[in-house]
């Protein structure tokens, strides 16, 4: 049987969150048991299709749901979707027919993840500047060949001078112009998918492994059951666009199995939980020289998830934090933080994914750097 340790590949402790070049999560055994259990049948793919799309829509307050191949595959569908409006030439053409066709976007909300919506083959319209934009420019930015308007939720977008979410649902609701919102790593606290759906957004698409805990190769779908009921048209095992984007019944079964156990999570113990790692991780690391240690409430798009901070001063150091990063890396086991704001000295520790006794193992390795460094007489 293959392993890590057979392939040759190094345990990470993740103190870097949620993160799809990490893994995404560790399943729990129900999830892991669900999934054993659904590769043991066949059964009709449209049909467990159609049942989870309900749990989902359930769940969500939403019209209908959709399991898809994480949320840049939900992108994909989603986008079209609303190029295509369920004409089967069109869905049959794609991406060459999606020519001319356009998706406005907010310019700070340009990421890697629309990538997605570009293989539907339609152009992404920016309005506005990279830390400004108005109401007023995506409203005129509107035109016959607007097929969407997309709404992004991410950690590297300057939400500071965003247009938020309500005014943009309520510009393209005002002309016609279908709604799709990025929502992959705003699924926590689970409500925040409930008010989503609440906005009458035709189409959401969000992950299935981050913070859910479910399959990582997987997302899910949900809004208007007319776009829904279009998306399904060109998913696998449908040929169409989406055929490539393939979701096995295991990953369905397991991921419906990760909801069930999200939705009625205790959520004031899971944060109990990140709060005390986060305490022991911040009380151990407060002496390491040439470091400000604090603690934060929210994170970048606004959860509640509880983290620590540090602050380098770099130059009384004698190494930059990416260089820090780099030594974390190559410990034993390897060390991932989150990031976002190491260019500015500051890296930043995520319980969210840390496993029984990791928060001691990531304390060691940070002391294990600064004591290298001081035998090296270039750290302290």
């Amino acid at each position: 049987m293959a392993t890590y340790e057979s392939l040759g590949v190094r345990r990470v402790i993740n103190a870097a969150g949620n993160a799809s070049n990490l893994g995404s999560v560790c399943m729990g055994p129900e999830v892991l048991q669900a999934m054993c259990d659904a590769a043991t049948w066949y059964v009709d793919m449209d049909e467990l299709h159609r049942r989870a799309g309900e749990y989902i829509a359930r769940i969500t307050g939403a019209e209908a749901g959709l399991v898809t191949s994480g949320a840049a595959g939900g992108l994909l569908l989603a986008t079209a979707a609303c190029v295509t409006r369920g004409g089967p030439s069109m869905m049959a053409e794609l991406p060459a027919s999606a020519t001319g066709h356009e998706v406005i976007i907010q310019t700070p909300h340009r990421t890697g993840y629309d990538h997605a919506v570009r293989t539907a083959g339609v152009r992404l319209l920016e309005v506005g500047k990279p830390d400004q934009v108005s109401p007023e420019q995506i409203e005129a930015a509107i035109n016959v060949n607007t097929a969407a308007i997309l709404f992004v939720f991410g950690e590297t977008i300057d939400r500071a001078g965003e247009v938020p979410l309500e005014p943009v649902i309520e510009i393209a609701k005002r002309h016609g112009i279908p709604s799709i919102l990025d929502a992959s790593v705003a699924n926590y606290p689970f409500e925040r998918l409930q008010r989503f759906a609440a906005l009458g957004i035709d189409l959401i698409t969000t992950s299935g492994g981050k913070h859910i805990f479910g399959p990582p190769g997987t997302g899910f779908l949900f809004g208007r059951s007319e776009f829904v009921d279009m998306c399904r048209l060109m998913a696998s095992p449908i040929h169409g666009i989406g055929r490539p984007l393939k979701i096995g019944k295991e990953e369905i079964v397991g991921l419906v199995t990760a909801l069930e156990i999200y939705v009625d999570a205790d959520e004031d113990a899971e944060h109990r939980e990140w709060e005390s790692k986060v305490s022991c991780m911040a009380e151990a690391l407060k002496d390491l020289p040439h470091t400000t240690v604090a603690t934060t409430t929210l994170d970048e798009v606004d959860r509640p998830v509880p983290r620590v901070r540090l602050s380098i001063d770099e130059q009384a150091l004698g190494v930059t934090a990416i260089q820090v990063v780099e030594r974390l890396h190559q410990a034993e086991p390897s060390v991932r933080v989150s990031l976002f704001a190491v260019r500015e000295g500051v890296l930043i520790l995520n319980p969210v994914c840390l496993l029984e006794g990791d928060e001691e193992r990531v304390v060691q390795a940070f002391r294990d750097v600064w004591r290298e460094g001081e035998d090296r007489t270039t750290v302290g």
